[in-house]
C-alpha cells in the first residue's frame, strides 16, 4: 500500500495531499510546481472547447474515485454555473494519467485537500501532517493541528486539546454550540445532508432548494452505504485477481527453476551429441584413410606389374636387336640372306608391337574428398521442439505424407519436391526425405526439416530417381509416403563458369555464358559451370576466331585442373590440341594419337563423353577426329577448354551424337 501513500512527483508521502479532478493525487506543493499560466490570447479557445471536455472529465473522474470533495470548489474551472468563472488562469497536466485541468485565479493553491489520504497516511505512515489554515485549529501554539468542532458563538476552529481548554463542559461556556467539522458545502457554508444521484454530488439543503429540486436525491449516510458496499464489492474482486496474481508469480518462479534444470540438461545433451558426432567423423575419417592407402597399394602394385611387363618387353627386344646386330656382321652373304628377311619381318614387328601393347601409365590419384553435404548439415543442426511426456502418452507416430504430384518437377540437374501434411490430429515435429541413386540403389536421407517443399541440386542428368517421405514427431516415425520417380533431363546444358574469367590472365566469358575469348600468349582454362559424372554427352564448339598461330585444347577435366596451362598439361585434364593441319591427344603433359585434319575460323570441334563406357572421342565438323582418345575414365568431369591468342569459341551443349559415332559402335553401347 506505500506506493499509494507517495507523491507520484516528489516520491516521499503526501505532505498537504490535494485531489485533481482525475482522481489521483498531488501533495500542494507539487501541484503549485505543475501548474501552468494560461496567456490571456490562449484564454478564450481553453474556455470554449478543452473547458467544457475538462469539466466533463473531472466530474466524472471526482465521482469515480470515490471521494467527496465538496459541491463545487473554486479552483475547478469547469463549465461556469455563474458568472463568476468567465476565464481561465491555470493549468495542471496529471503526471499519472496526462489528463489536463483547467483552474481559476486560485490555480493549485484552490484544489480541495484529500482527506482522506491524509488520514490514512497519518494513520499508517507514522508521521503527521500540517491541515491547511483553513482546517487548522485557530488556538495552537505552535504547530498547528486540525481542528475537529467550531464553536458558532465564537466562530473559532478548536482542536481536541484546545476544545477541552476553552470550552469545558461546566460553566458558562457550556452552553455554546460545538458543531463537528468535515465536509462543507461551498456555497452556503453548511454540512451537506443529501446527494444527488444526478449530478452525483453530496448537498446541503439550500443547495436542493436552489439547483437540484427535480434532481433525484437521497440521504447522505444511505449513498454512503451504497457506495461502500459498491467499493467492497470490487474490492473483494480485486483481492480475488491478486490472488490469482500471486499464484501466477509463484508459477512463473517455479518456471524459471524449471527453465534453469531445462537449459543445464540441453547443454549436457549438445555435448553428447557433439562428443557423437565427433566420434562418428573420427571413424569415418579411419574408414577414409584406410581406402586411400588400399588405393595407394592397389595403384603401386599395378605400377610394378606395368614395370615389369615393359621391362621383359624390352629385354626380348633388346635381345633381338643385339642378335640382329651380330647377325648385320656376318660375311658371308648367303648365310645372312637366309635370315635377313625374317628378322627384318621379326624387328619390324616388334617395333610396331612394342608401343601398342602396353597401357598407358598409371596416373595420380584425381578424388577429393566432398564434404559439403557433411559441412551443409553441420551448419544447420538447430533445435526441435520436443513434446512433453505427459503428452507423448496420450499421442502417436504420425500419418504417412501425400506427395503434391502436381507440384513436384525435374528440370535440367535438380528436381524440386514437394508433400502434403499427414491427416490431423497428430502433431507432426518435422519430415524426412529420401532420394535413391538414379540407378535403384539405396535410398539416402537429402533434407530433415519442417518444410514441405525441398529442391535438391546436383543430380546427374539421364537419370530416373524415386524419392519418399516420412513424418515424425516425439512418437516416433511414420511410414513413409508412395515413392514418385522423377527424370532428370537426358542431356545436359551448361556454359561456361563466369568465375574462370580473368582481366589479368585475358580470359573473357560472355554472350549469356556460352562465349569464351583469350586474349593473352599464355593458355587458359574455361570450365563448365556443372559437372557430368553419367550418361553420354555430347557437344560441340564453334570456332569464331583463329589465326593459326594459337594452341587451343579441347577436352574435360577435374575441379582441380590448372587453369595456366594447355588442357590436357597436368594429370587433370583430358583433351585434343589441334592446329590447322592436325591434332594430338594429350593428358599428363603426354602426347598421342597424331591425326590429319586441322580447323578453321567456322570450324566446329565435337566431345562425345561416354561415362557408361568411360571413353572419350572427338569430332572435327561431326566427323570423328581419329580413334577413341581416352579410356577408363570415372567420376565427375568438367567440359573444359583452353585458349590463347585470340582465340574465340561458342559453346553448343546439349546436342545429339553423329550417327557415325554411334553406328561404329565406339560411343555408346
Amino acid at each position: 500500500m506505500e506506493e499509494e501513500l507517495r507523491c507520484f512527483i516528489c516520491k516521499e508521502f503526501y505532505r498537504e495531499p490535494v485531489l485533481l479532478p482525475c482522481g489521483h493525487a498531488l501533495c500542494r506543493i507539487c501541484a503549485v510546481g505543475l501548474q501552468n499560466h494560461i496567456h490571456e490570447s490562449d484564454n478564450a479557445s481553453a474556455a470554449t472547447t478543452d473547458y467544457q471536455e475538462a469539466d466533463k472529465a473531472s466530474v466524472s473522474s471526482e465521482t469515480d474515485s470515490g471521494v467527496v470533495c465538496g459541491s463545487r470548489p473554486n479552483s475547478y474551472a469547469g463549465a461556469p454555473v455563474s458568472s463568476a468563472y468567465t476565464s481561465v488562469t491555470f493549468s495542471i497536466t496529471c503526471p499519472i494519467c496526462n489528463k489536463q485541468v483547467y483552474l481559476d485565479d486560485n490555480g493549485a493553491e484552490g484544489l480541495p485537500p484529500f482527506r482522506v489520504m491524509r488520514t490514512i497516511v497519518e494513520r499508517f505512515g507514522g508521521i503527521s501532517i500540517s491541515p491547511p489554515a483553513e482546517e487548522a485549529c485557530q488556538m495552537c501554539e505552535g504547530e498547528r493541528r486540525a481542528a475537529i468542532v467550531r464553536c458558532e458563538q465564537c466562530s473559532v476552529r478548536y482542536c481536541a486539546s484546545c476544545r477541552d481548554a476553552w470550552h469545558p463542559t461546566r460553566g458558562p461556556l457550556a452552553q455554546h454550540e460545538l458543531r463537528a467539522l468535515g465536509t462543507t458545502c461551498i456555497d452556503h457554508g453548511s454540512t451537506p445532508v443529501l446527494y444527488c444521484n444526478t449530478c452525483l454530488l453530496p448537498i446541503c439543503q439550500s443547495c436542493h432548494s436552489e439547483r437540484h429540486s427535480t434532481h433525484e436525491t437521497q440521504q447522505l449516510s444511505s449513498a454512503a452505504r451504497s457506495h461502500k458496499t459498491e467499493l467492497s464489492q470490487t474490492l473483494h474482486q480485486l483481492s480475488e485477481e491478486a490472488k490469482a496474481m500471486t499464484e501466477y508469480i509463484q508459477l512463473v518462479k517455479g518456471s524459471g527453476e524449471k527453465i534453469n534444470e531445462s537449459c543445464e540438461e540441453l547443454e549436457a545433451q549438445i555435448d553428447q551429441a557433439c562428443s557423437e558426432i565427433t566420434r562418428a567423423v573420427e571413424r569415418r575419417r579411419d574408414e577414409l584413410i584406410r581406402a586411400a592407402r588400399h588405393t595407394r597399394s592397389q595403384a603401386v602394385t599395378n605400377m610394378r606389374s606395368l614395370t615389369s611387363q615393359a621391362a621383359q618387353k624390352l629385354r626380348e627386344a633388346t635381345a633381338l636387336l643385339h642378335f640382329s646386330i651380330e647377325a648385320l656382321k656376318e660375311s658371308d652373304h648367303a648365310a645372312f640372306l637366309q635370315v635377313g628377311r625374317i628378322l627384318s619381318a621379326r624387328a619390324q614387328e616388334t617395333a610396331s608391337g612394342l608401343r601398342s601393347s602396353l597401357d598407358a601409365p598409371p596416373a595420380p590419384s584425381a578424388l577429393t574428398l566432398d564434404i559439403e553435404p557433411v559441412l551443409r548439415t553441420v551448419n544447420t543442426m538447430n533445435f526441435i521442439e520436443c513434446i512433453p511426456p505427459e503428452k507423448e502418452m496420450k499421442t502417436s507416430a504420425p500419418g504417412a505424407p501425400e506427395m503434391a504430384v502436381e507440384a513436384c518437377a525435374a528440370r535440367g540437374c535438380s528436381c524440386t519436391l514437394a508433400w502434403r501434411a499427414p491427416a490431423a490430429p497428430r502433431a507432426v515435429r518435422g519430415y524426412v526425405l529420401e532420394l535413391d541413386d538414379g540407378l535403384g540403389g539405396p535410398f539416402r536421407e537429402v533434407y530433415c526439416g519442417r518444410e514441405t517443399v525441398c529442391t535438391i541440386d546436383g543430380l546427374h542428368y539421364a537419370s530416373l530417381y524415386s524419392a519418399r517421405v516420412k513424418a515424425f514427431n516425439g512418437a516416433g516415425e511414420g511410414p513413409y509416403s508412395e515413392v514418385i520417380g522423377l527424370q532428370t533431363s537426358p542431356v545436359a546444358w551448361f556454359t561456361w563458369d563466369a568465375r574462370c574469367a580473368s582481366a589479368e590472365g585475358g580470359l573473357a566469358i560472355g554472350s549469356e555464358g556460352l562465349v569464351a575469348r583469350a586474349s593473352g600468349w599464355q593458355p587458359r582454362v574455361a570450365l563448365a559451370d556443372q559437372p557430368l559424372a553419367r550418361g553420354l554427352h555430347y557437344w560441340r564448339l564453334r570456332i569464331d576466331n583463329y589465326d593459326g598461330d594459337a594452341d587451343p585444347a579441347f577436352g574435360i577435366a577435374r575441379a582441380d585442373v590448372a587453369r595456366d596451362k594447355m588442357l590436357g598439361s597436368d594429370a587433370l585434364g583430358w583433351a585434343m590440341y589441334i592446329d590447322g593441319s592436325r591434332s594430338w591427344f594429350v593428358h599428363g603433359g603426354a602426347h598421342g594419337g597424331r591425326a590429319a585434319g586441322g580447323i578453321a575460323s567456322g570450324s566446329t570441334v565435337g566431345v562425345l563423353l561416354d561415362l557408361t563406357r568411360g571413353t572419350l572421342r572427338f569430332t572435327v565438323d561431326d566427323r570423328p577426329q581419329g580413334d577413341i582418345a581416352f579410356t577408363g575414365l570415372r567420376g565427375a568431369f568438367y567440359p573444359a577448354v583452353s585458349l590463347n591468342r585470340g582465340v574465340a569459341v561458342t559453346l553448343q551443349p546439349g546436342l545429339p551424337p553423329p550417327p557415325d559415332l554411334l553406328s561404329d559402335g565406339l560411343g555408346s553401347d
